[in-house]
Formats: structure tokens, C-alpha cells, sequence
């Protein structure tokens, strides 16, 4: 990988060290960054911003905003990569940018900014201006973000959810009536409206669910009264080996927050179509009838019939596509797209 930023500090997330399972996109996508920068052999520099790292949530900020401070003499840009703290800590890295002349980014994961943004009113407002216009380049996972936040700064890019090419070997896929939910089980992830659908389908169709569950309405023996197996939580290095057992996924969600579901990305990876709901990021992702199928939300007569639309003669080409799909969303070439940028100094206003 042939970049000049060498001197790099980066501000995001590590993977939770007291309980590796609790997990999200955010976590998983910094870290995936981390080895894709160690794998070309990129220097930076690290501050971890997950604070079940520290001792407690006092500590963390302390000890974040002091690491930043010290860290940012040694490097010649810094990058947050953030979901919700970037509030506290992009007007920080700004104003150092600009005091010690230091170019900054921010990686925004998810899909609500421009949700937030437009809703928020007074201070947050400010704030929220500040940020967005004075940040050197300005990274977004959803293309509808970008052209929203153009305006506001012209060095906005699209950095979407990524995964590395898959290292297992995938397997040739027949379609055999196995249908999976791999995400953290609460009512705005579809669960509901799966558990509903899954009492109208033929016998032989199998639904089996994975993920933490947050919801303390989902029990065992509440889910055992529909026809579904709830499996547990999955590790995140076991979720493309269990992915690849079966045929579809399914993610009806209508979270307020839903960008680009890693695990969307992570079925396209080995070819799995999708059956997910016609929100703003998933309907950027989703070509409906060709890498899977888009559905309204909280309708269950419409999931119903999009499980039953699959056969073995459609199955095959929707999988082929699927697995073509993932080019857009390979770590590597995404990752050499953000050094890059972040290396045109020449560009920052």
C-alpha cells in the first residue's frame, strides 16, 4: 500500500477485554481498520475509546482527553472513529488540529447524523455545526449522508461497513429452506415480526436466531412458543463459519439507527441473499430481486411472502450476485481510499 501518512493517531473503540461477546458495528469496524493498517504495514499511534476498558467512565474521559493531548505531538493527522462520543471528542481534536497544526478526520459510524443533525436545537446544534464544518474530511457510512453534509463541508466522504475477504471456505450454496437473524435481538431489529411469520411458513423452513439478547421480553420459554431455535450469542470470529450453514438472512429491523449492517456485508461476502427492511441504508445496499429482497417494516404478510419467494432456480443467481456486491464493501480497497484522502493535505481548507 503505497501512502505517505505515516504518522497517524487513531481514536476509536478496541474490543471489550472483560467480555470479548459485547460487541457492535462500531468495535468492529475500528478493529478491522487496525488490521488492515497492520497488514500494510502502517504506522499510527492508538487510544482506545471503549470505556469498559477503563475503570470507570470518569477515569475513561480523563484519561482519553490526556492521551489525545500527549499523542498529538508525535503524529501528523488525527482520526476518530466514533458513534455517539464524537460530541465530547471531535471539538477537542479541532481545536488541537488547529492550534498545533495537525490535520483531523472523523469517521462517523451509522446512519443517524444527518437524522440528528436536523432534529438537534440549541447547544448541541453549535456544537454539531462546529464539527462538521471545521473537520478536515469528514468520513460517513451511507451515500445519503454525504450529499447531505456536502454543504456544510466539501472534503465529505463515503467510507462505508466493511469486512475483510473471507478466510473460510465457502460453501457451494443449494438452497435448502435455512433462514438466519445474526444481530442483537430487540423489538426494532424485526424480532416480533419473525417470530409472527415463522407460524405461517411450511414445516420444513427453519428460522434460527443469534445475538445478544437486550430485550428482557425475549426469554426462553417466550421464544419456545413460536417455531424458531434461539441459539445464543456468537463470537465475532465464529459469525461467517455459522453465517455459511445457512441459506438466507433476515433482518426486517426498523431501527432509528440502522446504517449498513455489518452482517448484511458479512452475507454478501460468501453469497448469501438477504431478506431486510426499506430503510434509507439498506435500500443503498439491497438490489431488490438480485442480492435480495426489500420489504416495509412491521409487515409480516410481506416477510412471510418474501421467505416463500425463494427457490432453488432463483436462489443460484441471487447468490452469485450477492457474492459480486461485496466488492464494493472490501476492507482492503476501502481502507487504501481513506489513507488516501487523508493524505491529500493539499485539499484541507
Amino acid at each position: 500500500m503505497s501512502i505517505h501518512t505515516n504518522n497517524i493517531l487513531l481514536i476509536g473503540p478496541l474490543i471489550n477485554k472483560h467480555n470479548p461477546k459485547i460487541t457492535g458495528g462500531a468495535i468492529v469496524l475500528f478493529n478491522n481498520l487496525l488490521e488492515e493498517l497492520n497488514e500494510s504495514k502502517v504506522n499510527y499511534l492508538l487510544i482506545d475509546t471503549n470505556k469498559e476498558n477503563y475503570t470507570n467512565m470518569i477515569i475513561a474521559y480523563i484519561s482519553i482527553f490526556l492521551q489525545i493531548f500527549i499523542k498529538q505531538f508525535k503524529v501528523n493527522h488525527i482520526s476518530l472513529h466514533s458513534s455517539r462520543d464524537y460530541l465530547f471528542f471531535a471539538p477537542y481534536i479541532i481545536i488541537l488540529g488547529k492550534v498545533f497544526s495537525k490535520s483531523t478526520s472523523l469517521r462517523k459510524f451509522g446512519g443517524e447524523a444527518l437524522t440528528v443533525y436536523n432534529s438537534s436545537i440549541g447547544l448541541k446544534k453549535k456544537i454539531l455545526t462546529f464539527i462538521f464544518i471545521n473537520i478536515d474530511f469528514f468520513f460517513l457510512e451511507m451515500k445519503n449522508m454525504v450529499y447531505g453534509f456536502t454543504e456544510l463541508n466539501k472534503n465529505t466522504f463515503w467510507f462505508p461497513n466493511v469486512r475483510q475477504v473471507p478466510k473460510i471456505e465457502i460453501k457451494t450454496k443449494e438452497f435448502s429452506k435455512k433462514f438466519v437473524f445474526i444481530s442483537q435481538i430487540f423489538k426494532e431489529k424485526g424480532i416480533d415480526e419473525i417470530l409472527e411469520a415463522s407460524t405461517y411458513l411450511p414445516q420444513e423452513y427453519t428460522i434460527d436466531l443469534y445475538g445478544p439478547i437486550k430485550d428482557s421480553k425475549y426469554t426462553d420459554e417466550y421464544l419456545k412458543q413460536y417455531p424458531v431455535c434461539y441459539c445464543g450469542a456468537l463470537d465475532s470470529e465464529n459469525v461467517l463459519s455459522k453465517l455459511n450453514e445457512y441459506d438466507i438472512l433476515l433482518l426486517p429491523t426498523y431501527y432509528k439507527g440502522e446504517g449498513y449492517p455489518g452482517i448484511v456485508i458479512e452475507s454478501y461476502s460468501i453469497g448469501i441473499p438477504i431478506i431486510v427492511t426499506n430503510l434509507t441504508g439498506l435500500s443503498e445496499i439491497t438490489d431488490h430481486q438480485r442480492t435480495g429482497l426489500l420489504i416495509e417494516p412491521k409487515n409480516i404478510e410481506a416477510l412471510v411472502k418474501a421467505i416463500l419467494y425463494f427457490d432453488k432456480k432463483n436462489y443460484s443467481a441471487m447468490s452469485k450476485y450477492a457474492k459480486e456486491k461485496f466488492s464494493n464493501f472490501n476492507a482492503s480497497e476501502q481502507t487504501y481510499k481513506f489513507l488516501k484522502i487523508i493524505d491529500k493535505t493539499d485539499i484541507i481548507n
